[in-house]
């Protein structure tokens, strides 16, 4: 390693001759380090880096010691970019699964919340506003077949369905937690 310092420039010592550069290039160094990597002590690490580099080198076959301490530079600093954006990808895509699967969970009990208190609510209908409502909603079917499966009038249908959603409604308004009450409005007793 001394040696190759020597070679350098054999007035001086190798201890010398790196303490010079040390002197002369650290500020730039650091300086075009913390412009592109906007923090300190990794700044000063990209420093220490370069010099342990030159210590490796057999400077004598450096014609431009500036450039090929600048181009060793630019090296370490893009080497690290690319290591903070590899560590920024894998961070967020780590908290994406985190908050999927926090999504997932909450969604799974508001579900669970809600279905439980349906539960309750469908006990307050009367037999034929039950056996309407599932039909309707868990069948799938229009007014006009109900109707027709029943041996009803639409509108009989109709009456029952509207009588049904106002109690559930109610019951939920009242019985739920006002997510699930707003959740169930929006979604399940209007679709």
């Amino acid at each position: 390693m001394r040696r190759h310092l020597l070679s350098f420039n054999n007035s001086l010592s190798a201890d010398s001759q790196l303490a010079k550069l040390y002197q002369e290039y650290k500020d730039q160094i650091f300086g075009f380090a913390y412009k592109n990597l906007k923090s300190t002590d990794r700044s000063h690490d990209i420093v220490q880096e370069v010099f342990e580099i030159l210590c490796q080198k057999d400077l004598t076959e450096v014609r431009n010691i500036r450039s090929f301490i600048f181009q060793i530079t630019h090296h370490k600093v893009v080497d690290q970019l690319r290591y903070q954006a590899r560590n920024r990808k894998l961070r967020q895509e780590m908290w994406n699964i985190i908050e999927a699967s926090q999504s997932n969970a909450d969604h799974a009990l508001i579900e669970e919340e809600y279905l439980q208190c349906l539960e309750k609510a469908k006990n307050q209908l009367t037999s034929q506003q039950l056996l309407i409502f599932e039909m309707s909603r868990q069948e799938g079917l229009s007014h006009r077949k109900i109707a027709e499966r029943l041996d009803i009038s639409t509108n009989t249908v109709k009456n029952h369905m509207v009588s049904a959603l106002k109690t559930l409604r109610e019951y939920l308004q009242v019985n739920s937690d006002v997510v699930i009450s707003f959740l169930l409005m929006l979604g399940y007793l209007y679709s």
